[in-house]
Order: structure tokens, then C-alpha cells, then sequence
């Protein structure tokens, strides 16, 4: 019986010893796809409390402890000893100024601060769902930026150390000797580990989380397989 004959049976006339025709009936619905509005973008990286022990995050953690120490070891810099050393008559090879080398070293190392703090809780509270994904290069993009001035101002805090030996340590007058020095090497692993980071990230083709789940569910709901009568099957 072909399947033209189920779907419109012919009418029944004066024999009514012939079984009644049964019309298929299709009770099951497809199901209707769930909303996964939070996953459903890619990232570059996992996200939730995972995001902690991926590389990313163990490098978000460097990063954060070397900037720490960063500020730290800038902000137990003497203020009056760079400009001292400034204003001082001694020569040195050193053609930096200590006060505004200072200044930009904490400036800068506050603002890192804040980006990776940011990246941090995006990523382990799944807020960069949120977010559209033209952020995330934006956001490395930016950082990469950061880390080449981290890298002009460790250069520039390690002359600032030279300059303040140069020009105060014979006078006896220097003070908290190795802050900068300090911060100059500081301010290099976290320039370091943020390369790393961030170039990892935007080589990422195969982030971790880039599924949504209701399309795993449904993968299958809409294929139509042909039968050998003819007949579809959903």
C-alpha cells in the first residue's frame, strides 16, 4: 500500500467487511531548542573555576603576583631620592629621570593590574559570555600593548636604578637601595608571562568552550532518512 493510500484512504462503499485503515499518526514532536544564551560564543579560553588551572590562568596568577610586587617595590622607592638624584651635580650614563620613571612605573603597573584582574573575573564568573567576541582580540590586542611599554619601562627602571647609584649612593644618602632594580625585574616576567599569554590566546583556532548545547541536543531532530517505500522518517 503505498503511502498516498494511508494519508487519504478511499472511501468505503457497500462492503464493510474489509478492516479499517489506520492513518499514521505522528504524536512526538521535535523538541523546541533550549535557550543557552551564556554559552553560546566561542572563547579563547575556558571559563569557570577550569579557567584557574589552564595555562592562562596559572599565567593570569604570575601575572598578577609580579605586578603586586611591581608596585610594591616602586612605592618603597624614595620620592626625594629621585628627585635628588635628578637635580644632583654627579654625571651618570644614565639619561632617565628618576621622579617621572618612578611615577609612570606605578602608573602603569596599577592600570596592568586592573586588565588582568578584569580578565580574571570574566573568565572564572562566565561574564565574557556577555561580552561579544570582537572583545576578546580587542582585549588581547591591548595587552600585547601593555606588555612592550612593561618592557620600555623595566629598561628605563633599570637605569633609573644605575642613576640613582651614580649620583647618591657616595654621598650616603641613598636610600631603599634595589627598589628599582626590583621593579625593573619584575616588571620583565610580567612583561614575560603576558606575551605568553596573550599570543597563545590569539592563536587559539580551538577554544576549549565554543559549543552550545542545544545544538548537540538537536543535531539529529531535522534529518530525514528515506525508507525504501518512499516513506520518510524523522
Amino acid at each position: 500500500m503505498s503511502t498516498s493510500d494511508l494519508r487519504y484512504p478511499a472511501a468505503s462503499g457497500g462492503d464493510n467487511s474489509a478492516p479499517p485503515i489506520v492513518t499514521p499518526h505522528y504524536a512526538s514532536s521535535l523538541p523546541n531548542p533550549p535557550s543557552d544564551p551564556p554559552n553560546g560564543r566561542q572563547t579563547r579560553c575556558a571559563t569557570g573555576i577550569r579557567f584557574l588551572t589552564t595555562i592562562h590562568g596559572i599565567l593570569n596568577i604570575i601575572i598578577l603576583v609580579a605586578i603586586v610586587c611591581v608596585i610594591i617595590s616602586a612605592g618603597v622607592a624614595d620620592n626625594q631620592n629621585g628627585k635628588d638624584a635628578d637635580d644632583s651635580e654627579h654625571s651618570s650614563n644614565a639619561k632617565v629621570s628618576a621622579f617621572h620613571t618612578r611615577n609612570a612605573v606605578l602608573v602603569f603597573a596599577v592600570f596592568g593590574l586592573i586588565l588582568i584582574l578584569l580578565d580574571t573575573i570574566l573568565h572564572v564568573t562566565k561574564l565574557i559570555y556577555r561580552l561579544p567576541p570582537i572583545f576578546d582580540t580587542i582585549f588581547i590586542i591591548v595587552m600585547l600593548v601593555l606588555a612592550v611599554i612593561f618592557f620600555i619601562l623595566g629598561c628605563c627602571a633599570a637605569a633609573w636604578e644605575k642613576k640613582m647609584r651614580d649620583t647618591l649612593e657616595d654621598l650616603g644618602v641613598l636610600k631603599r637601595k634595589g627598589a628599582a632594580a626590583s621593579a625593573a625585574f619584575f616588571l620583565f616576567v610580567a612583561m614575560i608571562a603576558m606575551i605568553i599569554d596573550f599570543v597563545l590566546r590569539l592563536f587559539n583556532r580551538a577554544p576549549s568552550q565554543s559549543y552550545n548545547p542545544s545544538s548537540i541536543i538537536n543535531r539529529h531532530a531535522y534529518n530525514v532518512e528515506p525508507h525504501g517505500d518512499a516513506s520518510p522518517r524523522f
